[in-house]
């Protein structure tokens, strides 16, 4: 009885010290993100902060994933959220994992930052490239986050591979892959360039090195039959590019701040603006928020709309309609 008080305990203050970010007087907004570690996290954590900051009382609010916080923003259960622009499509369209259950009130703020991910191994790793995870334990499924599933399958196929030439450890999320890598129960772990949990995983096993992405055209047709807005990102080796060992490619598509069309357009208004006008104060909170560009938070993601309160911001400096 006493372990499960103390796990109670934990959990409250734990709560406590996640509302005390925002004022007292005011009803604060919420943010969806994926568990500490996450990179949703890390980046909701930091602008969570800075709205507070800039007077929108904002607090952060973890989710197992983002199949369970995107429904959550839809219907307003929470107000804003972090998804990338391939599942935000899939959940605005009800499509592949949303089939059948479209979100269709969810809605964009803003292009938060351009998401560079990659399959990482150990770094004294036989595995080389790619198709040398033929035959390999390989995380899949996740059961709470299920558009990884969708963006390994796109990973795996820039080498000719499906899931099927993999052995697949089903996981819930991508720190149960990091977890289970970590372990030692998988031979690989997909997740993304700068995450908290990233750096942890590279201490725990003394070292992980990132495969590369091969950039070629045809390659990069098989990677966008699974993940149609991927793109090939070159890294070089850095202090904050944990697993980036040579120069690499790594898979990239933009990360979106997600609303509902039940938010307020005045809240949402408040949000776009802050963005907007406080890059340092975004990336002094999560450094790898330093791929945000305040000039491009905008582009044509056809089924997927603007919120009206952040049309309203763009419209008034000139960003909306977008530029091609």
């Amino acid at each position: 009885m006493h372990e499960k008080y103390t796990r109670l305990i934990a959990a409250a203050a734990a709560l406590a010290a996640l509302s005390s970010t925002a004022p007292a007087s005011a009803q604060a907004v919420g943010m969806g993100t994926g568990k500490q570690g996450f990179f949703t996290y890390s980046a909701g954590a930091a602008i969570s902060k800075v709205a507070s900051d800039k007077g929108l009382s904002m607090r952060i609010q973890p989710f197992g994933g983002s199949s369970a916080y995107v429904p959550a923003v839809n219907a307003k259960e929470v107000e804003f959220g972090l998804a990338n622009e391939l599942e935000t499509t899939y959940a605005v369209t009800g499509q592949v994992i949303y089939k059948g259950k479209p979100q269709p009130d969810v809605r964009v703020v803003a292009i938060m930052t351009p998401l560079r991910t990659a399959i990482f191994v150990r770094k004294d790793s036989p595995i080389k490239t790619l198709a040398d995870l033929k035959g390999k334990r390989v995380p899949g499924d996740y059961a709470s986050q299920r558009i990884i599933h969708r963006l390994t399958q796109g990973m795996i196929a820039n080498a000719g591979l499906s899931m099927e030439d993999l052995q697949v450890v089903r996981v819930p999320n991508v720190a149960g892959g990091a977890n289970d890598f970590a372990a030692g129960k998988t031979d690989a772990f997909y997740f993304a360039l700068g995450s908290g949990k990233v750096a942890e995983t590279d201490a725990k096993v003394g070292g992980i090195r990132a495969l590369s992405l091969d950039p070629d055209p045809a390659a990069m047709a098989k990677t966008r039959k699974f993940v149609p807005v991927a793109y090939a990102a070159m890294l070089k080796p850095s202090k904050t590019m944990v697993g980036i060992t040579a120069p690499t490619y790594v898979m990239a598509y933009d990360y979106l701040v997600l609303t509902s069309t039940k938010v307020s357009v005045d809240t949402v208004y408040k949000l776009t603006r802050i963005m907007h006008q406080n890059k340092a104060a975004l990336v002094a909170g999560f450094r790898p928020l330093a791929g945000f560009e305040p000039n491009r938070m905008v582009k044509d993601m056809g089924a997927v709309k603007f919120h009206d309160g952040a049309l309203k911001y763009y419209k008034e400096i000139g960003a909306w309609p977008p530029k091609k």
